[in-house]
């Protein structure tokens, strides 16, 4: 009688340990505002490599006009807002607009500005050169492992393996 006891409580603990892993996953990327949200992420550089950048302030503006003529602050709102540390900046939008600059101050308190550029997706990753008086925001790729096909396969992956995990140690392969 122990020993089937045993065995049933260390299959289900194992059971709960899969069942909890994978239920704790899934909140480590949650975000307090629910829904998909387009982003931008501005990653530094400056010109010459032995000079350093350090951002002070930035300001994205978005824009209706190819030459931003028009040019507003975002309304920072929720998660919509510029979050700069070291040489990044990230944004995350409600809804995007046909174009966007760039406005960053730095620790030496001199203000550049970027030319107008438009989204290239959902998430844009973009690569903001500095030079002496302004920024140039030019696109760059990047492997987002939470895209939605990479985030389906791997997770839908796991799952596989989980229920197959669970078929093993349950025996349920066997009649």
């Amino acid at each position: 009688m122990n020993t089937i006891l045993d065995k049933y409580s260390t299959k289900f603990i194992l059971l709960f340990l899969t069942v909890s892993s994978f239920a704790i996953f899934p909140n480590l990327i949650a975000r307090a505002d629910a829904g998909p949200k387009p982003e931008m992420e501005f990653k530094f550089v400056t010109e010459n490599p032995q000079q350093t950048f350090f951002i002070q302030e930035a300001v994205i503006y978005e824009c209706q006009q190819a030459d931003c003529s028009d040019a507003q602050p975002i309304d920072e709102i929720g998660p919509q807002r510029l979050y700069c540390q070291d040489d990044r900046c990230t944004i995350y939008f409600y809804g995007l607009e046909p174009y966007y600059q760039l406005e960053v101050i730095s620790e030496d308190g001199k203000v550049r500005t970027s030319q107008a550029f438009a989204p290239t997706g959902f998430h844009s990753y973009y690569l903001v050169t500095v030079r002496e008086n302004d920024l140039v925001v030019k696109s760059r790729f990047a492997f987002d492992l939470l895209s939605a096909p990479i985030c389906l396969s791997v997770c839908g992956s796991l799952w596989i393996a989980a229920f197959a995990m669970l078929f093993w140690v349950f025996g349920l392969n066997r009649r």
